[in-house]
């Protein structure tokens, strides 16, 4: 029997009472510059679930239009600025209001905490700068174009990142301009990244506007610093987050695991095979902790047994294993790591859920980046790990690793004459490549794979919740406040992360964004899971409300009534 329980019906009513309001887009040289303008920065892995909290929780229905940089062919990753109509349900007369809410995602998630808990100012987004003659169409109604082909609402700018004043980056001067983030983004809690000298440290951003760092850095701030400058901290919901490999070495690992009896024996004659959790590889999280800490240094040292053959131990890199998986031995062996740059939520996640690192005293950090200057498939130099800074990075690191290509400018060594394929693994997000296109897969972890459904039922650990920072109403306004603490209430919240997860499932499950029972206090889970319903019963929550990425996450109850059930409990969770 499956238990299903309905939403918040009052969340429901309201976004249907927006939607019968009048619809019109909004730009600044026709309507008028914003008359509230928000600056926030951060981490971009819960940039889809953005555009929809703030259609859910601030925009009057068919009034948004969101303007992004295009960074050849990265669209929307640095900076993105979102301008519309508030819901006549907002208060702090923010109702019927212009407002423009900026997102700058350059830097990553330590770009929401840092500059947000010490007031460091950046570049971000003005889509009502004016020119130097001060008329306001001159410079930005020439510099954006409409992408009448894939949304009539989605403008495109291009951004210049040389700090030049003359041709295309005059117009980025226009388009840009220092300010401090009155809130902030992170897929962490915010004190996970505030750890000096840990790898979870933010590292600097070079600025579009002037082609250096960012100034009045400051390296040594830690939790303290948001509580001395009364920073708010909002709990959102959570996101799964994964381990990707290419193609070829994830049918490597089926037939080693097929022959050792971790997966069917029919994955044999099914190598590839996706749709079906049960037939993707597994492994554990300790053997990840010892490839990220760099301690496994070549795929040829990592065996398994051939017990449906009879065979005995045998190498991945074994020519009968390569044969069996119809794949071409990688140019080297050598074990390939792909991490994060310093800072990034995904790379925390990681480093804390395998190793410890830095929650556990004397845990192992991951291993540093690889900083030798020649091709990367040279010298001994084991294991190899580059730090791709961001989401789409980390693809495209993927994605030479298989194709022996050079997209993420990780391996100089590989030409279209030379390709030179390789066989590794990355921390990534977990809810990408949903149609396959891209040629590498995820693996399960201790037995689970990357779905909401196993975050739900306790199988699976690697996720975490995030966190919207905002800096106090005397710094900023009590409208701004209001705002932003809508926007962080619609993250945590269901019917928000049933929207955004449509373009998030996995041929072998829904993956995505969700809320828990401690953002989401209204909603039940449901047994089965239900992807329509994507709520889990558990979180990271320590002291003080606040989450900790350093926590195990346990069942959180709420006490709101079960009416199936009897009592007043909705933590439900499925045995497994």
């Amino acid at each position: 029997m499956k238990h299903s329980f309905k939403l918040n019906t009052l969340a429901v009513a309201v976004s249907l009472l927006a939607s019968a309001q009048s619809a019109h887009a909004l730009t600044p040289w026709t309507n008028g510059a914003p008359e509230v303008k928000i600056f926030t920065s951060g981490g971009a892995a819960q940039d889809r679930a953005i555009e929809e909290a703030i259609k859910f929780g601030l925009a009057q229905d068919g009034t948004l239009d969101v303007f992004q940089d295009v960074d050849g062919t990265r669209k929307g990753r640095r900076f993105l600025g979102y301008y519309f109509t508030g819901k006549n349900t907002l208060t702090n007369g923010l109702a019927g209001k212009r407002i423009y809410i900026a997102k700058r995602s350059l830097g990553a998630a330590g770009y929401g905490v840092v500059p947000v808990a010490g007031n460091v100012g950046l570049d971000n987004l003005d889509i009502s700068l004016s020119s130097s003659n001060g008329t306001l169409g001159a410079s930005q109604a020439g510099a954006w174009a409409l992408d009448n082909v894939n949304n009539a609402h989605l403008w495109n700018a291009a951004i210049t990142n040389n700090g030049s004043n003359s041709g295309q980056a005059a117009w980025s001067n226009y388009l840009v301009q220092n300010q401090l983030s009155d809130g902030g983004f992170t897929g962490v809690d915010a004190p996970a990244l505030l750890q000096p000298g840990t790898d979870n440290y933010p590292e600097l951003a070079i600025e579009s506007s002037t082609g250096v760092a960012t100034a009045n850095w400051n390296t040594g701030l830690t939790a303290a610093a948001l509580a001395n400058n009364n920073i708010s901290r909002v709990p959102t919901g959570g996101l799964v987050y994964g381990i990707g490999v290419p193609l070829d070495f994830y049918k490597v690992l089926q037939v080693a695991q097929a022959k050792s009896g971790l997966l069917p024996t029919d994955t044999l004659s099914n190598l590839g095979k996706y749709d079906d959790e049960n037939y993707i590889p597994t492994l554990s999280s300790d053997f990840l902790a010892s490839l990220l800490a760099g301690k496994i240094k070549d795929w040829g040292d990592v065996k398994f047994e051939d017990k449906l053959n009879s065979t005995g131990i045998h190498a991945l890199t074994e020519a009968s294993v390569l044969a069996d998986a119809g794949v071409n031995a990688p140019f080297r062996t050598k074990v390939f790591i792909g991490r994060r740059n310093l800072g990034a939520a995904i790379g925390a996640v990681g480093y804390a859920k395998l190793l410890g690192y830095p929650y556990v005293e004397g845990a192992t950090a991951p291993k540093s980046a690889t900083t030798n200057l020649g091709p990367i498939d040279t010298g001994s130099t084991a294991p190899i790990v580059k730090s791709p800074a961001g989401a789409n990075a980390t693809d495209s690191l993927l994605i030479d690793w298989q194709n022996g290509t050079n997209t993420s400018g990780f391996n100089p060594s590989s030409t279209a004459a030379a390709p030179k394929k390789y066989w590794g693994f990355a921390v990534h997000g977990g809810d990408r490549n949903a149609n396959t296109s891209q040629p590498w897969r995820y693996v399960r972890i201790d037995g689970a794979a990357p779905t909401i459904a196993n975050v739900a039922n306790g199988s699976y650990s690697y996720w975490a919740e995030g966190e919207v920072l905002i800096r106090p109403a005397s710094a900023i306004g009590a409208d701004k406040v209001a705002a932003l603490q809508a926007f962080a209430s619609a993250l945590g919240n269901v019917a928000v992360a049933k929207t955004v997860n449509t373009n998030a499932v996995l041929p072998f499950g829904q993956s995505g964004v969700f809320a828990t029972t401690a953002t989401d206090p209204s909603a039940f889970v449901s047994i089965p899971f239900d992807p329509q319903n994507p709520i889990v019963p558990l979180s990271h929550q320590a002291g003080g409300g606040f989450t900790s990425l350093g926590v195990v996450p346990t069942a959180f109850n709420n006490g709101v009534a079960n009416p199936d059930f009897g009592g007043t409990t909705n933590t439900v969770i499925e045995l497994k």
